[in-house]
């Protein structure tokens, strides 16, 4: 079998496009994508190369990269993929791939063309009604972009518990390494969900590895890279992306769902769900088609269940 060989321009930028095996859904919680944020940020670093923009959805992630072989690109993407794998699936006793092995990728060239794609990654929440604007959900990192990873809060302001967390966060983050699930959950531990979220903009701007200089070469200003998210969703017809018209939002309604009846308190987690046996799955499916508007496609994605035996 013949491959196509991938294009790439040295330097310029790329788009990088990944896909959850089956379309199975991998980000459930802050958990999530805080591990996949801090070993994808860890090994950008390591590898040397420039992000520019990310958005991580419930079942892909969108990059664009700046890198000078593509080499580096592809051993840059199948390294974070793998630990991060490996750390998911350790989590949960899981075993097998998350993302398809191939990624997807265009390289873009021109201002005109850059821009489009910044604006269509960026919009990839507010397409599936996510977020009224890019900068709304948390997962774009628009809305940390302006401070350029420095902290707007200072430890002192804190309570002593996310004082402790942030520090720990900060040691791991000087070490060049991140945090597995078991520390974050350690350090997460009793904590109020406004301290969550604090401790999860902590991390953020700790880890940040964004080049905003090189973002916001495109624009004028941030603010002027804001509204031009805010006037078009922009496109790019490049990359070869399934496209699926129902909006995200059924997954958090059922999460809330299962939250609701039970199926997962704050001490476990929904992934859980993907590895318990066939008969628990198919309960837990039953319920959700009784108490969503989900359709089989978006439970079976949700659960990671086999549509065949359904």
């Amino acid at each position: 079998m013949k491959y196509k060989k991938r294009r790439f321009i040295s330097g310029e930028c790329m788009h990088i496009y990944q896909r959850a095996v089956k379309g199975y859904i991998v980000f459930y919680d802050m958990e999530d994508y805080l591990i996949f944020y801090m070993i994808f940020s860890t090994f950008a670093r390591l590898y040397k190369v420039r992000i520019l923009e990310m958005c991580i959805m419930s079942n892909h992630v969108h990059i664009l990269i700046s890198a000078d072989d593509l080499n580096e690109v592809s051993r840059f993407i199948m390294r974070y993929t793998s630990v991060f794998v490996r750390e998911y699936n350790d989590a949960i006793g899981r075993k097998g791939p998350l993302f398809h092995k191939s990624f997807g990728s265009a390289p873009k060239k021109g201002g005109k063309s850059i821009r489009s794609t910044i604006v269509y990654i960026g919009n990839n929440p507010v397409e599936k009604e996510l977020s009224v604007t890019a900068e709304g959900y948390r997962w774009t990192f628009f809305r940390y972009m302006k401070q350029k990873g420095v902290a707007s809060r200072p430890l002192r302001k804190m309570s002593y518990r996310l004082q402790k967390a942030c520090k720990h966060v900060d040691m791991i983050r000087a070490r060049s390494t991140y945090l597995t699930y078991m520390q974050l959950r350690r350090i997460m531990k009793d904590m109020t969900l406004e301290e969550k979220s604090m401790l999860a903009d902590h991390i953020i701007m700790a880890y940040f590895p964004f080049d905003v200089d090189a973002l916001l070469s495109f624009y004028s200003s941030y603010e002027d890279m804001l509204t031009a998210m805010h006037s078009t969703s922009g496109k790019d017809y490049d990359i070869k992306e399934t496209y699926l018209p129902e909006p995200d939002t059924i997954y958090h309604k059922m999460a809330e769902v299962l939250r609701n009846n039970g199926f997962c308190d704050d001490g476990d987690l929904l992934r859980v769900l993907t590895v318990a046996p066939y008969a628990e799955k198919f309960r837990v499916a039953q319920l959700l088609r009784v108490h969503t508007s989900a359709n089989i496609q978006q439970i079976s994605r949700f659960l990671h269940l086999d549509i065949q035996r359904c």
